[in-house]
């Protein structure tokens, strides 16, 4: 079952739901079933590589994922070296400003803002689950399939977090690899 406003606002009250920097429950960001995101300074511009510059093989990478991603791509802070221009056809990663923390009986998805949509900007490739119990920033395939080049700035709503109710709650939260990531 998706949370309403009502539900969301309920549950950041009472502590069970936690947003650093704090969301008020009386936000705007607060929708009739989604909180807004805003998007993080750090982004990582991956290059465009040609086929067979760099092969990836996920059996043998998969706890290295964001090693591999930095140690390739190029950081551009929003902050100190102004506002990203995401051209058509290009994948960065971004990460939301927001530090998340979910309690066992809420999971969430991730979705993207519709007016973003609708130039071709998406936030995820195809991982929008946020497991039941995450705790950490999340962290944001963002890729412009538009015709137009998007500007991207720090703080703009950038993502959606859709949350719904986990009936029964899981035996455990999540401990994953992504666990308290920054």
């Amino acid at each position: 079952m998706v949370l309403s406003d009502i539900h969301i606002r309920s549950e950041i009250t009472e502590k069970r739901l936690v947003f650093d920097p704090p969301i008020d429950f009386r936000s705007d960001r607060i929708d009739r079933s989604a909180v807004d995101l805003l998007l993080h300074e750090e982004l990582i511009i991956l290059p465009k590589y040609t086929v067979g510059e760099v092969i990836i093989n996920p059996s043998v990478i998969a706890n290295r994922t964001m090693d591999i991603l930095v140690r390739y791509g190029k950081q551009h802070i929003l902050t100190t070296n102004g506002p990203y221009q995401l051209m058509p056809h290009h994948l960065i990663i971004g990460k939301t400003l927001e530090h998340i923390q979910l309690p066992r009986h809420l999971a969430a998805r991730i979705e993207g803002k519709s007016t973003l949509a609708r130039f071709g900007l998406s936030v995820h490739v195809t991982a929008p689950t946020v497991i039941a119990g995450f705790e950490g920033r999340l962290y944001l395939e963002i890729n412009n399939i538009g015709p137009f080049p998007v500007l991207l700035t720090a703080g703009m709503k950038i993502a959606q977090l859709i949350l719904e109710h986990v009936i029964p709650p899981p035996s455990e939260p999540y401990q994953g690899r992504y666990q308290r990531q920054a």
